[in-house]
């Protein structure tokens, strides 16, 4: 009878541990990314998806903005090979809060999906897709970061979804548009 009352009592400690540790999506501010430049946002978070030119801000003031793909031709020498087509798009961090913030963590939780399927980065360093790969820079409070990152897509446009998440447990921020 011990026993099962341990038992009961270790799985509905996991249910609440589960329940704590799970980060949602867009619970942050979608706005204009040009409307509000380099500022941080105080207003109660709206559920929306953002899209491409818009703003996601999280609680604490840390914001990012991805402008609209661009196509760009990988080189002989990209990785992945033979991609149908590829993407890239504009990434900037606006950092609103007190702190420094370390971009490479943005990327951390960054996932990115083609038409429901994994879209693979491209690292490209003799192309115009760019290098790929995690940025390396420390945002002061105030101060705006930008990068880029290419994709391998299909050949034909069709519905792509990036999702980015400034820490482990933040909420990521996902947005959704053609590509």
């Amino acid at each position: 009878m011990k026993s099962l009352t341990v038992l009961a009592s270790a799985v509905a400690a996991a249910g609440i541990l589960a329940g704590c540790g799970t980060p949602s999506v867009n619970q942050g501010k979608v706005s204009d990314a040009s409307a509000q430049a380099g500022q941080p946002v105080a207003e109660p978070p709206q559920l929306q998806t953002p899209t491409w030119g818009q703003r996601y801000a999280w609680d604490d003031g840390l914001a990012v903005e991805v402008a609209a793909p661009v196509e760009c031709n990988p080189s002989d020498t990209a990785s992945p090979q033979n991609a149908e087509r590829a993407v890239k798009f504009t990434i900037t961090v606006v950092n609103g809060t007190k702190k420094p913030f370390d971009a490479d963590v943005l990327s951390f939780g960054a996932d990115a999906q083609f038409n429901s399927t994994t879209a693979d980065p491209i690292f490209d360093l003799d192309g115009d897709c760019g290098e790929g790969g995690t940025p390396s820079a420390t945002v002061l409070p105030g101060r705006t970061y930008t990068y880029e990152q290419a994709f391998a897509v299909g050949e034909q446009q069709g519905e792509f979804q990036l999702g980015l998440q400034p820490t482990f447990m933040a909420d990521k921020a996902v947005f959704l548009g053609q590509a």
